[in-house]
């Protein structure tokens, strides 16, 4: 089984950016499984365990003494085949990315993946193996006014058993307090 964890965005951008991207889309043609799940900014790159229910069930309580905070969406961009909105650095997803890291490695052998080890918070918008797509709706969504600041106060943790993109589904939320 593959988990995957993240920070929800408000369900109100979630509909906007959307909306805005699905309408853009028509003229491209992405593949749209990123939508699959709720618009939020990855915390830990997915990984495959064979422990799921088990992390699942002993994740929340990392969260228990975390309040809702604010993040800043910087600007919409590419890596590779994945087109992105990237995440202003933030002491707090720094410190649950690498406390994340530190516990799943520690209480149930779960390594770092290359990306962990320079994580770049980010929420993806579209990942498509056609790159000049990607960089044609990159453009299409240039002048995109995105806002400063955006409140998180949910953690998400997701599962899917290929690991593969749109096959993924959220099956815990956990409230910040």
């Amino acid at each position: 089984m593959h988990i995957w964890i993240g920070c929800r965005l408000p369900e109100e951008f979630e509909r906007d950016i959307r909306a805005l991207c699905l309408e853009k889309n028509r003229k491209l043609g992405l593949d749209e499984a990123a939508f699959s799940l709720p618009q939020h900014i990855s915390l830990k790159i997915s990984f495959e365990t064979a422990h799921a229910e088990e992390i699942l069930e002993d994740l929340p309580w990392l969260f228990a003494a975390v309040a809702p905070f604010r993040v800043e969406i910087q600007k919409i961009e590419q890596n590779g085949n994945i087109l992105w909105m990237t995440v202003a650095e933030h002491e707090t997803l720094r410190r649950l990315h690498e406390m994340l890291d530190e516990h799943l490695n520690t209480r149930f052998g779960i390594g770092q993946h290359l990306f962990d080890t320079c994580f770049q918070f980010h929420s993806t918008l579209f990942i498509d193996p056609d790159t000049t797509k990607i960089g044609e709706m990159r453009e299409l969504l240039r002048s995109v006014k995105l806002p400063r600041a955006l409140r998180v106060d949910t953690i998400l943790l997701g599962t899917s058993a290929s690991g593969k993109p749109g096959t993924y589904r959220v099956v815990r939320t956990i409230d910040l307090h």
